[in-house]
């Protein structure tokens, strides 16, 4: 009995440490933020509008991501 190895066809890139570390302390930063935004939230909007404002802010960022990386943006028919 033999045994075969796979080869990928193509080496992935070692991530950089510089950016695995900015990385992880965005992470803990924008998680760690969340407590004290609730806090304000809570005793400062309704429950719609604060879900409607974190929506708008959501969608705002992934349509600037995309446009960052050149995706066209949404059609009519998307709309």
């Amino acid at each position: 009995m033999t045994t075969a190895t796979v080869t990928p066809d193509v080496a992935e890139p070692a991530p950089h440490r510089g950016r695995l570390l900015f990385s992880l302390f965005a992470l803990y930063v924008i998680w760690g933020s969340t407590y004290l935004a609730m806090r304000f939230a809570l005793t400062g909007f309704p429950p719609f509008r604060m879900a409607g404002m974190r929506f708008l802010l959501a969608g705002g960022v992934l349509f600037a991501g995309l446009r960052l990386k050149g995706q066209p943006g949404p059609g009519l028919r998307q709309w």
